[in-house]
């Protein structure tokens, strides 16, 4: 073999080497293999995420929370569906209210204390003809969360957030409750749970007549 094939040989090798690690390292990019940033989970295994990775899946993780925390919960609340509420605890969720007086764990648990309870329940039907499109005396209970304040830490979150007790009754609606919550999250089975949510009372509701409905804790 001449020297000059020889050297057209080692040219052609040095940039198959070349041509190799490039591929290997866009793939290794592609697949989030290769640059730091953040971790996906795919099929059990972590794998490293990019920098713009990372952010969309917080961004993802930020919605999906927000949907728990401000939709779901409160319209399974108000609606008094009970196996829905308790379907947003992870499997061993705790629910902590009234102080500490109530403490329920798993969804299960969660589930019948609310079943089982008066709260939300109705207060005897009014003849008293009513213009609001609810029938005369029935009382309604919605629940408003605001100024939410959230910290995501890949399959665990924090949240600080207020929520109102508004009740309506015969077309006049006051405020019955107020308080916060204090939450600790985690992704299970790939959704967002309550690991742990405690209600505090910030203003209480108002004395009101015992025939009158006790607004449900949020």
């Amino acid at each position: 073999m001449s020297w000059e094939s020889a050297g057209r040989r080692a040219g052609r090798l040095a940039a198959v080497a070349v041509m190799s690690v490039v591929t290997g390292a866009t793939a290794g990019s592609a697949f989030g293999q290769a640059s730091p940033g953040g971790q996906a989970h795919h099929g059990g295994q972590a794998m490293t995420m990019g920098p713009a990775a990372a952010r969309m899946q917080k961004i993802e993780d930020r919605q999906a929370i927000e949907q728990l925390l401000m939709g779901d919960y409160p319209r399974a609340l108000d609606s008094n569906d009970w196996v829905a509420y308790g379907a947003l605890f992870a499997k061993d969720g705790v629910l902590v209210m009234q102080g500490g007086a109530t403490n329920r764990v798993g969804p299960a648990a969660i589930t019948d204390f609310f079943t089982h309870s008066r709260i939300g329940a109705p207060p005897p039907a009014s003849a008293t003809p009513s213009p609001c499109p609810l029938p005369a005396g029935v009382h309604r209970f919605m629940h408003v969360v605001t100024n939410l304040t959230l910290q995501i830490n890949g399959d665990t979150a924090t949240d600080q957030a207020y929520w109102e007790t508004i009740g309506t009754t015969d077309c006049k609606s006051v405020v019955e409750g107020a308080g916060h919550y204090e939450d600790v999250l985690k992704r299970e089975d790939g959704k967002w749970k309550f690991f742990k949510r405690a209600i505090f009372d910030d203003l209480p509701p108002k004395t009101v007549p015992a025939t009158a409905p006790a607004a449900p804790k949020p």
